[in-house]
Order: C-alpha cells, then sequence, then structure tokens
C-alpha cells in the first residue's frame, strides 16, 4: 500500500515537472517564432510580380499583355501596417526587362565589339535591395515603394513608353493600368504627389513626357540620358545611310541605329498597311542613292517629342514638385549635345528644373546618378 502511494506520488510529480516543462519549451518556441516573424516584418523585400493590363490587350503584333514586375517594399513595410508610402516609378531603357536596373547578367547582350555600349553598368556589389535600404539607413532617402515594369516590346525591343496600334498602349500600360494596381495593392500614397517617375535612355524621354501629359499623376520626375530631343536622332542621318548601303531591309541587332529607327517607327508611326514590319519611318531612300526625310512621318514623330511638347504643355510642367535631368559629357549618342537645347527652352519657359552634367557615358554611371535622382525625387515627393 505505501509503495502504491509512493509510485502514484511519483507519477503525479512527474506529470506536473513535465508540464512546467512542456509549458516552457512551448513558450521558447512561440517567442522564438514571434522573433522570427518580427525580423521577417523588418526586412526590406524584392519581389516578382505580374500584372495583366487592359491597356495592352489586343495590340497587332501580339506582345504579352502580361507584364512582369520587380517590387521593392522597405525595411517595416510590413510592421508598420497601414502606413501609406510614396512610390517611385523606374522605367528601363535597354535592356528591355523588369530586371535591367537588378540582374547584370540583363545587359550581357548588349555588351558587344558592333555596339556602342562596351561596358557594364555601375552595379552596385551588395545588389539592388541592399543598396536601396543603404541609401535608406544612410538617410540619403526616405523609405519608399519602387517599382520596375517590363515595357519591351516584340519584335522591335523599344517600346518608347507609347500607345501604339502596332505594339499596344504602353502609355496607358504605366499611366493608368500600373498605376491603379500598385495603389490597390500596396500601401500608397494615391496623389501625385506620393509619386515620381524615374527612367534611362527611352525611359528618361517617358518620365518628361509622362510629367507634362500627367501632372495629376506624377508629381516630381527625373530622367537619365534621356531622348529629349527628337532632331538629334534626325541628326544622325548620314550614320544610318552608312548602316545600311543597300538601302531598307529591316532591323538588325548589329545596326544599333537602324534598329532603333524601325523600333521608334514602331511606337509612333505604325502602319498596320504597310508590310511586311508595319512602320512608315522618318527616311526614304531616293534614286541617287541619298537619304531623304519624310514630312509627314516626322510630323507624327514631333508627336512625341520631348522639346516640341514643352511649348504646348510648358506650365503643366512648371506645376510639377521638381524635375530633375543628367547626363553624361561623353555620351556615346550625343545625348548630351541634344540636352543643350531643351535646357534653353526650359528656361525660355521659366520652368524650374535641376541639371547635372557628370565625366561618363549614356549608362556607365547609371547607379552613381540613380541615387541622386531618388534623393531628389524623396526630398519633392510627401
Amino acid at each position: 500500500m505505501k509503495k502504491l502511494r509512493f509510485l502514484i506520488t511519483l507519477f503525479a510529480t512527474l506529470f506536473v515537472f513535465w508540464g512546467c516543462e512542456r509549458e516552457s519549451l512551448d513558450e521558447n518556441l512561440l517567442n522564438e517564432q514571434t522573433e522570427l516573424d518580427f525580423k521577417k516584418a523588418e526586412k526590406s523585400k524584392l519581389q516578382n510580380k505580374v500584372i495583366e493590363s487592359v491597356a495592352l490587350m489586343g495590340n497587332a503584333v501580339g506582345n504579352s499583355y502580361e507584364r512582369k514586375l520587380q517590387v521593392y517594399t522597405p525595411p517595416g513595410y510590413k510592421k508598420n501596417g497601414e502606413q501609406a508610402y510614396p512610390v517611385v516609378y523606374l522605367l528601363h531603357g535597354f535592356p528591355f526587362s523588369e530586371k535591367a536596373f537588378i540582374d547584370p547578367s540583363t545587359w550581357d547582350e548588349w555588351i558587344t565589339p558592333y555596339l556602342f555600349t562596351q561596358e557594364y553598368p555601375d552595379f552596385p556589389e551588395e545588389g539592388f535591395r541592399l543598396w536601396i535600404d543603404n541609401l535608406i539607413e544612410q538617410g540619403a532617402i526616405e523609405p519608399m515603394i519602387i517599382v520596375m515594369p517590363n515595357s519591351g516590346t516584340d519584335p522591335y525591343g523599344f517600346s518608347m513608353y507609347a500607345n501604339s496600334a502596332l505594339n499596344g498602349n504602353f502609355e496607358d500600360f504605366i499611366v493608368h493600368d500600373l498605376v491603379d494596381y500598385m495603389d490597390s495593392r500596396y500601401n500608397t500614397i494615391p496623389e501625385a504627389s506620393g509619386r515620381a517617375i524615374i527612367g534611362h535612355s527611352q525611359g528618361g524621354h517617358a518620365a518628361f513626357k509622362f510629367g507634362m501629359l500627367y501632372p495629376d499623376k506624377f508629381g516630381t520626375v527625373a530622367s537619365h540620358s534621356g531622348l529629349l530631343l527628337v532632331d538629334a536622332l534626325f541628326s544622325l542621318a548620314d550614320v544610318i545611310a552608312q548602316e545600311n548601303p543597300n538601302g531598307f531591309v529591316g532591323p538588325d541587332p548589329t545596326k544599333f541605329l537602324t534598329s532603333a529607327l524601325y523600333a521608334f517607327s514602331a511606337a509612333w508611326s505604325p502602319n498596320l498597311q504597310n508590310p511586311p514590319f508595319f512602320v512608315d519611318l522618318p527616311f526614304e531612300f531616293h534614286e541617287d542613292g541619298n537619304l531623304y526625310p519624310v514630312p509627314e512621318v516626322i510630323g507624327k514623330w514631333y508627336q512625341h517629342d520631348v522639346f516640341n511638347l514643352l511649348d504646348t504643355y510648358h506650365a503643366d510642367f512648371n506645376t510639377l514638385d521638381g524635375i530633375y535631368f543628367d547626363v553624361g559629357i561623353y555620351d556615346e549618342l550625343g545625348t548630351h549635345l541634344a540636352h543643350e537645347p531643351v535646357k534653353a527652352k526650359l528656361d525660355f519657359y521659366n520652368v524650374d528644373y535641376t541639371f547635372v552634367q557628370y565625366e561618363g557615358g549614356h549608362h556607365t554611371h547609371m547607379f552613381e546618378q540613380l541615387a541622386n535622382a531618388l534623393q531628389f525625387c524623396s526630398n519633392s515627393m510627401d
């Protein structure tokens, strides 16, 4: 009997002890999980997303209406709940990829002997996400959301972010579909004062154009090596003629300016009645072998030209919270020379802007200048 009471007492003691140990163990696991969740909520994220764009549906060439995005959210975004953040729309030039600012390998096909691009951009060693994290930690920029859309076309590459019966409506894709997508799925400041648009090359062209046409959508714009003067391309007619000694036979990856001519025509002067390329070029060869302008096509191009649009929209442009643009003095495409007439016209119309010129090429200092543009936009946005 005594032995039975002893065993009962022993089992009861062990049960209580085991229960206490289990409760302590469960509490420790819960604390560890909570700490892990907290750390995850504190971290920034760079995520792949896909958007279905109504604006790109039904285009003649068959470009996909499903568009890939890269979306950066800053440290603390998840933890801070409903806190609203400003959004930067970061538009690529070439390569035609949502990863143009993230993955150096997207540039591999562009660093070739037959193109002007002979060196890679100055990608940060730590990668895009941590690079932005560091800019925030250093106080250079405020916490922000950054979205990078894919706006490439097939087969021409350049979309010029334009509405085109051939390529699809890439302007509407960015200005309407993408903005609505971000505002409906992320904690954004859904006003122009909380949005900035930054672009490189063709993206720089689009940033200025959208700033003029949609001041109710974007409050701050920044262009890096942007095509802001179409006449700069027209001035290269002799080079284009040299690339095509047998006349125009279509785009060719070994002929950058010729391929760009076809791509810009697909964006700005498409003609679905003109096979096989379905574009009207702004130049044509005559029987004497020389290249001559086609005035009616050039007139269509001017409708998209930043320099010409300023005559109509300078007052709207001047209502923006901030205008920034930069260019390298060794730009291989001569873009730095084309910026001078744009500056002169901005001055003529008393438009307030910040302009930076630096020692570099078309994309060699891309991230150095992007850091400056992000800081400018951060200081201008709510």
